[in-house]
């Protein structure tokens, strides 16, 4: 199993991080939203452990987001906050549990096991003729299947849970590259080959470049 814990308390996510992998569970972290988005985005999760409050966002908001961007990993929200209220918000938001610190660690790792086998029906998502499966990892335009690499598709899937906002260049070399950035054309070159796919062999192209900021994936007559 492999688990995303999102949580500023460098203690406290040292604590659930080694008594995660003493019960063989795999634990990824990121101490902010923004990084977080990045693991998320470029790897697959079994689960997700998310704080409610960090220092760039809300978790609450986070999770809502996130799930109607088609990530499909469970999520359990972690917070001091005990009333009804919040809980009731976490779940509204797409929350699949709820644990209010302090919290036992064996009673952490006995609902991600619970949550985990939760084998939940693949997102679809569709934006103009392009439809995304994401439980298959499949992409159609028109009816015929677009043969992506693997960077291709994290580079579409990424511009289509965002769409129809534009993602600055920097945020997706950091999704393909997070460590070692390379120089600037190796991003150019992956994405001439992803309009090739995606935009050459029909009519409306999708993808569009927006000067000086980023790309993104919508439906519109003009490219920016």
């Amino acid at each position: 199993m492999l688990v995303l814990l999102v949580e500023d308390n460098r203690l406290l996510a040292k604590n659930i991080i080694q008594y995660l992998e003493l019960n063989e569970i795999e634990c990824d972290y990121a101490e902010t939203l923004e990084r977080a988005e990045e693991r998320i985005f470029s790897s697959t999760f079994d689960a997700i452990i998310l704080d409610l409050n960090l220092p760039d966002g809300d978790g609450i908001t986070a999770c809502q987001r996130w799930k109607e961007q088609c990530i499909m990993a469970p999520i359990i929200m972690l917070t001091a906050r005990s009333n009804l209220q919040d809980r009731l918000s976490g779940f509204e938001a797409g929350a699949d549990d709820y644990l209010v610190k302090p919290f036992a660690l064996a009673e952490l790792v006995a609902r991600l096991k619970v949550v985990s086998q939760r084998r939940p029906s693949p997102k679809r998502l569709t934006i103009g003729d392009l439809e995304f499966d994401f439980g298959a990892h499949q992409v159609h335009r028109q009816g015929q299947d677009l043969a992506l690499s693997r960077t291709g598709w994290q580079i579409l899937s990424f511009l289509a849970r965002r769409s129809p906002e534009t993602v600055e260049r920097e945020e997706i070399e950091r999704l393909l590259w997070p460590d070692s950035p390379p120089d600037s054309d190796s991003l150019k070159s992956h994405i001439h080959l992803l309009r090739r796919v995606v935009d050459k062999p029909f009519e409306q192209h999708l993808i569009h470049t927006i000067r000086g900021v980023g790309l993104c994936l919508r439906v519109e007559n003009d490219e920016a």
